[in-house]
């Protein structure tokens, strides 16, 4: 599971002294329990645990519009290295052409845009953000 790889990564870095990315993985360790939390004991599957980190980076990519837009340059500088390290344990993003091929394959059965986008959130798991498959199942249902 990812929290078991992070928090061995953490560990890691802690032996060679990188306290900034200790940081960054320990934190990223305790948003995957707090979430445990909420949960059935021993219920956490992976893809809870992608489902968190891909909020948090969200998150953290909102906060770095929000320092470049206040000209605070050191806290966008630390939010890149967080967004960087949050990136390593994330799928690999897909590209817009295979998201146009999955969202067709979808609407060959499907023709409301809620069941479209349930469809295809359930192929892509995560690989791709919401609003990039709402826009496009919007321009091609227009």
């Amino acid at each position: 599971m990812l929290r078991n790889k992070i928090k061995i990564e953490a560990d890691e870095a802690l032996k060679s002294g990188d306290s900034k990315k200790v940081g960054a993985l320990r934190y990223l360790i305790s948003i995957i329990d707090k979430k445990g939390l909420t949960m059935p004991p021993d219920s956490m599957t992976e893809k809870d645990e992608l489902a968190v980190l891909q909020k948090e980076l969200k998150n953290k990519q909102e906060a770095r519009e929000m320092f470049a837009k206040a000209g605070r340059a050191d806290l966008v500088a630390e939010q890149d290295y967080e967004i960087e390290i949050l990136k390593k344990y994330l799928p690999e993003a897909m590209s817009e052409s295979e998201l146009e091929k999955i969202v067709d394959e979808v609407m060959q059965t499907e023709t409301i845009f809620g069941n479209i986008m349930r469809g295809v959130s359930q192929k892509v798991a995560g690989r791709v953000d919401g609003g990039v498959i709402a826009q496009i199942v919007k321009s091609k249902l227009a």
